[in-house]
């Protein structure tokens, strides 16, 4: 038995803990809230007690999203969510939602703690764009190297020539050739930098399947090599994923780009070697389905794997190196993911993932 001295020191403990704290019986009801749980959700002080909890959700997560914070509870013995919840004044905040069962006198009750993490998001936005400043200032970095390069031999050779009195063609040649490298670099900086980010909409992948098939054909024509488009068996292109179709047009030409190069020069010019586009189910939640581009070329360096997606960076005489770079930045900004996995001298496949649904399980389907 609890003597009347100790409920006091519990409802007194319990009141001091600076989180909200909410009890809900197995009726779904609220049973008790500490008093941060009232200034948190601008209630009354008595205002919770008997309130639905799922009221305390925004209207279109109240049927799934907290039902399924409870019924994972008690199946599961505890849960955690983030969510924007809903004040007893008509305001909002993003709450962490932690959630454990408590056996009490009056059956099981699911306690569910509370944390406003509203500033916490916005620090973490700060974060990520700050990150984004840092990754520019490296690439900026990268960009005064690339272009130092081709500055000092167009100034040595036009140096050279302005001592002599008859033109050098293999001199004029250089810096020609020098200028163009130069001028694709900044060409596709500006790209890069300007690139628009992606609008993901609802597309049927059948849909987003017709329009890669051209581009996948040409690529594997002008190289030399077959091509094969398809879907894995039990997808019927109906399923609709998350796209920016002209975006993601941009990350497969550079897969496809990739592929192609990846053949020897008998490759191209016998026509053995075959570039792949695939459609499968994920084998990486959240994502729902992958585009997979396949080659049977030379593979990748173990050695220089890690460094595939950064800015500049090429094994390849003439490129510029943004090719994956461009795809990756694609991906993630459409809420994709993207890897490549290689084995050297047998071939490369890279992944291109997409979500059908931005929001999680947990929001879109009782479990």
């Amino acid at each position: 038995m609890i003597s009347g001295a100790d409920s006091r020191l519990i409802s007194m403990i319990f009141d001091s803990i600076n989180s909200a704290i909410i009890l809900v019986n197995e009726g779904g009801l609220i049973s008790s809230a500490n008093r941060r749980a009232i200034e948190m959700f601008s209630a009354d002080d008595r205002d919770l007690v008997g309130l639905p909890f799922k009221a305390l959700f925004m209207p279109e997560d109240r049927d799934i999203l907290a039902e399924n914070v409870i019924n994972i509870t008690r199946r599961d013995g505890e849960f955690e969510t983030e969510a924007m919840l809903l004040k007893r004044d008509s305001g909002f905040f993003m709450g962490l939602v932690s959630t454990s069962m408590l056996e009490t006198g009056e059956g099981k009750a699911v306690v569910v703690i509370v944390h406003d993490i509203t500033k916490l998001k916005g620090l973490e936005r700060l974060l990520s764009k700050s990150e984004r400043m840092i990754f520019l200032g490296h690439m900026l970095d990268d960009i005064s190297h690339q272009i130092r390069n081709p500055i000092l031999t167009i100034g040595g050779f036009a140096r050279r020539l302005a001592k002599i009195d008859m033109p050098k063609r293999d001199y004029v040649q250089v810096i020609l050739e020098e200028c163009m490298r130069l001028e694709l670099l900044l060409s596709t900086l500006t790209e890069f930098i300007r690139l628009a980010k992606p609008d993901p909409r609802p597309i049927p992948v059948g849909s987003v399947i017709d329009e890669l098939a051209s581009i996948v054909k040409e690529a594997a024509l002008e190289n030399g090599l077959k091509h094969n488009v398809s879907m894995q068996e039990g997808l019927n292109g109906t399923e609709e994923i998350l796209v920016d179709v002209a975006a993601f047009k941009k990350a497969v030409i550079a897969g496809l780009l990739n592929a192609c190069e990846s053949y020897y020069e008998k490759c191209r010019s016998d026509g053995s070697g075959v570039v792949d586009l695939e459609v499968r189910p994920s084998d990486q939640p959240p994502w729902t389905l992958m585009f997979v581009i396949s080659d049977q070329g030379d593979g990748i360096r173990p050695s220089i794997m890690p460094h595939v997606f950064d800015p500049f960076f090429t094994t390849k005489t003439g490129h510029i190196g943004m090719g994956l770079t461009f795809a990756k930045r694609i991906q993630e900004e459409q809420g994709g993911h993207i890897e490549i996995h290689s084995e050297f001298g047998k071939g490369s496949s890279l992944y291109l993932y997409l979500l059908s649904e931005r929001r999680r399980a947990v929001r879109t389907q009782l479990l």
